[in-house]
Parts: structure tokens; C-alpha cells; sequence
């Protein structure tokens, strides 16, 4: 039996340009999401983003595109908004679209994201989430240095699983 090749994942920062793109595929992220939250519809039957427009002008938020075999299949945001002071960085979002899934392309992806901004990290997913609890430990173990927290608190009126973990510099 032939092994097939394992498809190229290429990350790039997102431009302008792709920051509706993102915002398109956040409807996508939403309905995954209202699967453990609710997430209600807008009276047009679209997901309510907030205004992405102030979080984008931020210096310290980053967008990237995730591509697969050269076809858009996520997108990842690394930006500030940590729980703890002394954290550097917080996967603000990490979407990969369902049919890329369970290929291990999503833990690919993660970790270039990580390993693309050393320092202290926080990453957090609701409690409810049982893929993204499977998902996460492994990750986060393979890109960490040293010790990993794991604390259990409300975020965002929802109960989350909150990782406090170091990645070195190359």
C-alpha cells in the first residue's frame, strides 16, 4: 500500500487584505463554538462579531493565514489579551476548518504559531470543549519549556481550562 505524502501546511502573516477573509472564516469558528457555548445569531443570521477593526490596529495582535496544499483552511491570532501580567502572548483565536482535521495538521500549525513567539504563553479553551482538551496538553507539551500550569476558571462568563507554559527562543 502506497503512503501518501503528508500535505504542505504553510502559516503566513495575514495582510490587510485577509483580515475579512478571517472574519468570514469566524463565522465558521463561531459555529464550532456554539456547539459547548451559546453563540447567538444577529437578526440577519450571521454570527454578532464585535468590531474587529480596533483589535486588528493593535501592535500586539497577529494574524495569521493557514494554508493546506495551497488552499486557505484556517487562520490563527496570537495577541496580548492574557490573564496573567507577567504573560507575554495568548492564542487569541485557532480555527482549522473541519475536513483538514484529524490529520495532525492542526498540531502542525499550532506549533509554528508557538514557536514563532517565544516567551510566556497562556492558551485556554472552555471546559466543555472534549476535542480541544484532547488537542491542546499535546501541543502545548511539545513546544513547552519547563513547567506547564493548568487552572481551571471562568473566562468570559464560561468555565476554561487555563495553560501558563514557556516557549523558549530557538
Amino acid at each position: 500500500m502506497e503512503t501518501l505524502p503528508d500535505p504542505a501546511l504553510s502559516l503566513s502573516r495575514a495582510t490587510p487584505d485577509d483580515l475579512p477573509r478571517i472574519e468570514n472564516l469566524m463565522q465558521f469558528y463561531n459555529y464550532d463554538l456554539s456547539e459547548w457555548t451559546p453563540v447567538a445569531f444577529a437578526p440577519e443570521g450571521r454570527y454578532q462579531l464585535r468590531p474587529k477593526a480596533p483589535y486588528w490596529a493593535q501592535p500586539d495582535v497577529h494574524p495569521f493565514m493557514i494554508q493546506v496544499d495551497g488552499e486557505l483552511a484556517g487562520f490563527a491570532v496570537v495577541d496580548a489579551e492574557c490573564e496573567h501580567p507577567d504573560a507575554d502572548h495568548n492564542m487569541g483565536y485557532f480555527f482549522l476548518a473541519r475536513g483538514y482535521r484529524g490529520h495532525g495538521l492542526a498540531a502542525r500549525a499550532a506549533g509554528e504559531v508557538l514557536s514563532r513567539f517565544p516567551g510566556r504563553w497562556e492558551v485556554y479553551h472552555l471546559m466543555a470543549n472534549t476535542p480541544a482538551a484532547q488537542f491542546w496538553p499535546g501541543v502545548i507539551r511539545a513546544h513547552a519549556a519547563g513547567d506547564i500550569a493548568r487552572e481551571v476558571r471562568t473566562l468570559h462568563e464560561d468555565e476554561c481550562c487555563l495553560y501558563r507554559f514557556t516557549v523558549a527562543a530557538p
